[in-house]
């Protein structure tokens, strides 16, 4: 086979991995769709995604997405209040030690909770979901009423809150597919 033949047959491959790839064939995936069903909150929900684990935009069934979903939010709830607790030990401020503490313990053991119950109670994993975003509300009032005004704390809750929104939405999913 010469090269030109070669590197055609590579591109032609190329071409048809890529058009048969799902997101490219359907135009979005399954978390994407459910972003785009949330108007409120469409844009943060989509640009969080392109810092999903590769499972969430892959998954191909509501369940495999919501398990995808929840595994990721146990961990980037965890990696956030490491993040608050380092702070805080650097800024003894009182919000942010509440941030860090009390709001993001809640957060997660909710999304923890929710991981732990999807398969056997969905309805309450659903719910457990939805209250982890009561912490990064929580923490923005603390931090409100203290007059702190921390950008990277407020893209943090910001994030969290929408995942909190993402996981409630596709495991209600569940328990209506």
């Amino acid at each position: 086979m010469n090269s030109s033949a070669l590197c055609s047959f590579v591109v032609a491959v190329c071409l048809v991995m890529v058009s048969y790839s799902p997101m490219v064939a359907n135009g979005q995936g399954l978390a994407e769709k459910t972003c785009l069903e949330n108007l409120e909150y469409k844009d943060a929900c989509l640009m969080l995604l392109k810092q999903a684990d590769p499972k969430i935009v892959n998954a191909k069934t509501v369940d495999e997405l919501a398990q995808a979903t929840l595994e990721w939010a146990v961990a980037k709830s965890q990696d956030a209040q490491a993040f608050l607790k380092g702070l805080s030990q650097v800024d003894n401020n009182k919000a942010i030690v509440q941030c860090a503490n009390f709001d993001y313990d809640g957060v997660v053991a909710s999304f923890k909770s929710a991981l732990e119950g999807l398969k056997d109670d969905p309805q309450t994993a659903s719910y457990d979901a939805k209250v982890a975003g009561d912490g990064p509300t929580g923490c923005d009032r603390g931090l409100a009423s203290q007059n702190i005004n921390n950008p990277a704390i407020t893209a943090l809750n910001q994030q969290i809150f929408t995942l909190s929104n993402l996981a409630f939405k596709i495991i209600c999913k569940i328990n209506t597919d």
